[in-house]
C-alpha cells in the first residue's frame, strides 16, 4: 500500500550540477496534473512545458504516469512514455525538470519506503485520469520554509524579518538561528568582479580565511561561460578581448598572445608569431588579436587554485543587505537545499568590508518579441542570442526544406550568430538569414569623438574592442575621470554603443551572403508578429514597418535570434533594487540606451552613499556603469576596478592589505609565473 503524504523532489537541471528547487506533498490519492499552467497541481513553469502536459496517477496501491499528447513528450529515465507504471527507481523527466520520488515519507513520526508493485501500478493505468467532473486533487503542498511562501507576508519572508531597518543590530543577527559566521573582506556576486577582487587582496597580502565571496556558483567564470556558449563562442572560438586583458594576472603580462605564442613555439609551429604581430601592428595593419575562450577559462582556473577560491566561496543567493550597528555590513544569501543538510538555508554573514559586483541582471528582449513569446509560450521560434537556442542550428542543419533566420541587432554578437548560421549552410543550403537592423548607416556616418571617427561597413559600426583602448588607461579615461555626470554621459554616448569587431572571415561571409542572395539586411521594426500555418508548419510572420521612402516589407521566418544584449538596469536585480531604495543611492546618468545608469562610485570605485563608519563598501562591473570608467563590463575594467578599491583599502590602512611598490609587485610576478602561493 502507498503511504501518504508522498514527498516528490522536483530538480532543474542547467549548466551545472542537478539543483533542486522544491520538496512538495501529495497528502491523499487523486489525479495530480503537472503542466505549466497554475491550474496544475504541480505547477513546472517553462515554456518548454505545456500548459497541460501529463498526469501523476496517484492511488492507494499505485502511482503512474499519464503524457497528455505534450508537445516535448514526458520520460521516465530516458524512456519516452504515454501511460506507465512508476516505482520512482528512475525520476520523471519533463523539459530541464525532474521529479524524483523521495525513498522515504514522514507520516507522523514513522518513515516508510513508498513500495509500488506492478500489479498495483497496472491498475492504476488502468483506471486512468479521472473522467466527468471528478473532485480535484489538493494542489502539491510545498514543504520549504513557511516564511518564504508566496502567499506570506512580505514583510514577514526572510530576511525582511530580521532586515526592519536602515540600521541592524549586530547583537541580535549573532544571537539568530541565520548567522553563519563574520569576516573582514566580503564579495557579493562570486562572478569575474569577485574573483579579480579577490585575486587583488590575496596578492596584497590578505589570508585567504579573510576573504569569503557569496555567489551561485564555484566556478567564477560560469555565468559568462554559460552566455558565450549560448551566443556561439565554444572554446575554440575567440572572444572580444585583447592580449593584456588577463584576470588570472593582473600584471597583464604574459598576455594571451604571449602565451599562445609560445605554447606554439614548443611545437614548432612557427605560425604562432604572427600573434605577436597582430599585438604590435593593430589594427592599422592587421587584425586586432583576441584569445580564445576555453584558454581564458583554463588559466582563471589555475589561478584559483593557486589563491585558494575554493576555500574562499560560500554558495548562496543574495537576497539583501544592510549595514550594522558596529560599522559593518550583513550580508543574507540562500544556500542550496543540497548543501543546507537538513538545516536552515537562509542564512546571514557580517562583513567589515564589503564589494558588491553581481554583473548583469537579466537578458533582454524587444517588447515585440517579448509580447510574442507571452502570447505563444509553446512555441519554441523566438529566442534571445543569450539564452540557449540550439535548436535553431539542430533544426535548420537538419531539416531538409528551405529555413529562414532573423538576426536582429548588428553587434558583436549578431555576427558570430550570422556565423555560425553561415556554417550550418554547410548541411542546409536553403537557410536564409534576414538581418533586421534599426537604420542604415553610410560609409561616413560613424560615431565620432573629436579626429576620430568609427569605419562603418555593411550599415555596421567596427571597433575592435566594445570601448576604444584608451578607456582602459589612456587618454580618454583620463578625460572621464575629470568630467562632470553630464559631460561624461556625451563622451560614453560617442565612444560606445553597438559595434562589432573587423574580421576577414565576417566580412567574407557577407560579401558572399550579399552575392549568393541568402543574406538580405532590411531596416526599420516590425510592426505585427503573428503566427500562421504554412505547408511546411508553424512560421512567424513578420510585417516592417515602412522606412522613408523604402517600401514596407513582409518577411515569413522559421525563427527569430534577438542580439540586442544584456539589461544593465539594476532595478531588474531585486537585491540591488532593495539597496539603492534603503539607502537612497546616488544613480550616474543614462548611457547606451538605459533609461538610468548603475551606481555612482568614486573613482576608487567606493559607493560613498554606503559608508558605515570606519566600514567601507565598494562596487565593480555593469552596475557602475556611466561612472568613472567607460569599459566596467570588461576583463581589464573589473580589474582596474579591483585595482583601485584595493589600493585604496593600503591608504586607509585596512587588515593586512600591504602598499604595494615595485620590489613587493615583482616578487609577487615571480610567485605566479612558478604558480606558488601569493
Amino acid at each position: 500500500m502507498t503511504r501518504f503524504p508522498i514527498l516528490l523532489d522536483i530538480y532543474q537541471r542547467g549548466d551545472g550540477p542537478l539543483k533542486r528547487v522544491e520538496r512538495i506533498s501529495l497528502p491523499e490519492a487523486g489525479d495530480y496534473a503537472i503542466g505549466r499552467s497554475s491550474e496544475n497541481q504541480i505547477v513546472l513553469d517553462t515554456p518548454e512545458i505545456s500548459k497541460r502536459h501529463a498526469w501523476l496517477l496517484v492511488r492507494d496501491d499505485g502511482i503512474a504516469v499519464s503524457d497528455r499528447g505534450s508537445t516535448n513528450r514526458t520520460y521516465i529515465g530516458d524512456t519516452e512514455v504515454d501511460t506507465s507504471p512508476w516505482d520512482g527507481a528512475l525520476p520523471i523527466r519533463i523539459a530541464q525538470f525532474e521529479i524524483h520520488l523521495v525513498p522515504q515519507t514522514a507520516a507522523g513520526a514513522a518513515a516508510t519506503k513508498v513500495n509500488v508493485p506492478q500489479d498495483n501500478a497496472t491498475r492504476a493505468l488502468a483506471s486512468g485520469p479521472a473522467t466527468g467532473a471528478p473532485s480535484p486533487a489538493p494542489r502539491g503542498q510545498s514543504i520549504e520554509v513557511a516564511l518564504n511562501a508566496p502567499n506570506a507576508p512580505d514583510e514577514m519572508r526572510f530576511p525582511r524579518n530580521v532586515f526592519k531597518n536602515e540600521i541592524v543590530s549586530a547583537e541580535e543577527l549573532k544571537s539568530s538561528e541565520y548567522f553563519v559566521g563574520e569576516i573582514t573582506y566580503l564579495s557579493v556576486g562570486a562572478g569575474l568582479g569577485s574573483f579579480v577582487w579577490a585575486d587583488h587582496l590575496r596578492i596584497f597580502g590578505v589570508a585567504k580565511s579573510d576573504i569569503r565571496a557569496i555567489g551561485d556558483d564555484i566556478i567564477p567564470y560560469a555565468n559568462y561561460q554559460r552566455l558565450c556558449r549560448n551566443s556561439q563562442i565554444p572554446p575554440h572560438e575567440r572572444l572580444r578581448s585583447n592580449s593584456i586583458s588577463t584576470p588570472d594576472n593582473i600584471w597583464g603580462f604574459p598576455g594571451y598572445a604571449s602565451r599562445e605564442t609560445w605554447k606554439e613555439l614548443k611545437e614548432f609551429r612557427f605560425t604562432g608569431l604572427k600573434h605577436i604581430f597582430q599585438v604590435f601592428g593593430e589594427a592599422s595593419l592587421t587584425q586586432s588579436f583576441t584569445p580564445r575562450s576555453g584558454e581564458v577559462f583554463k588559466s582563471i582556473d589555475s589561478e584559483a587554485q593557486r589563491i585558494g577560491w575554493r576555500e574562499m566561496f560560500v554558495s548562496g543567493r543574495v537576497l539583501g543587505i544592510r549595514k550594522t550597528n558596529d560599522e559593518r555590513y550583513a550580508v543574507a544569501y540562500r544556500v542550496p537545499e543540497d548543501q543546507a543538510r537538513g538545516g536552515v538555508r537562509e542564512r546571514i554573514m557580517i562583513g567589515k568590508f564589503l564589494h558588491v559586483a553581481t554583473g548583469y541582471p537579466a537578458t533582454r528582449f524587444t517588447d515585440d518579441l517579448q509580447a510574442f513569446k507571452a502570447r505563444f509560450p509553446e512555441e519554441a521560434r523566438v529566442f534571445n542570442a543569450y539564452e540557449n537556442h540550439e535548436v535553431v542550428y539542430r533544426t535548420a542543419e537538419q531539416n531538409k526544406m528551405p529555413v529562414t533566420v532573423v538576426v536582429r541587432g548588428r553587434g558583436i554578437v549578431a555576427s558570430r550568430i550570422i556565423q555560425r548560421l553561415y556554417e550550418a549552410r554547410k548541411k542546409n543550403s536553403g537557410i536564409t538569414i534576414v538581418h533586421q537592423m534599426r537604420n542604415p548607416i553610410g560609409a561616413q556616418e560613424g560615431y565620432r569623438y573629436k579626429r576620430a571617427q568609427r569605419y562603418v561597413y555593411n550599415h555596421i559600426e567596427n571597433q575592435a574592442f566594445n570601448w576604444p583602448k584608451a578607456c582602459w588607461g589612456g587618454q580618454i579615461l583620463r578625460e572621464v575621470e575629470r568630467a562632470t555626470p553630464e559631460e561624461r554621459a556625451k563622451i560614453y554616448e560617442a565612444i560606445g554603443g553597438t559595434t562589432t569587431a573587423d574580421r576577414r572571415d565576417w566580412r567574407n561571409i557577407i560579401q558572399l551572403g550579399i552575392g549568393d542572395g541568402w543574406y538580405k539586411p532590411v531596416f526599420g521594426h516590425f510592426e505585427t508578429l503573428e503566427l500562421v500555418k504554412t505547408d511546411q508548419g508553424p512560421k512567424i510572420q513578420m510585417k516592417l514597418k515602412a522606412q522613408g521612402s523604402q517600401p514596407a516589407a513582409e518577411v515569413v521566418a522559421d525563427f527569430v535570434v534577438d542580439c540586442t544584449g544584456l539589461i544593465g538596469d539594476i532595478s531588474h536585480s531585486p537585491c540591488l533594487r532593495d539597496l539603492v531604495e534603503t539607502y537612497r543611492l546616488p544613480r550616474n546618468p543614462a548611457v547606451s540606451g538605459a533609461k538610468v545608469g548603475g551606481i555612482t562610485v568614486t573613482p576608487d570605485y567606493e559607493i560613498t552613499a554606503l559608508r558605515n563608519g570606519t566600514g567601507r563598501a565598494y562596487a565593480a562591473g555593469q552596475i557602475t556603469l556611466g561612472g568613472p570608467q567607460p569599459a566596467v563590463d570588461s576583463f581589464l575594467g573589473l580589474q582596474y576596478a579591483a585595482l583601485r578599491s584595493v589600493d585604496h583599502l593600503g591608504i586607509l590602512g585596512a587588515p593586512n592589505v600591504s602598499l604595494f611598490g615595485p620590489l613587493r609587485s615583482f616578487s609577487q610576478w615571480i610567485k605566479w609565473c612558478t604558480n606558488a602561493t601569493p
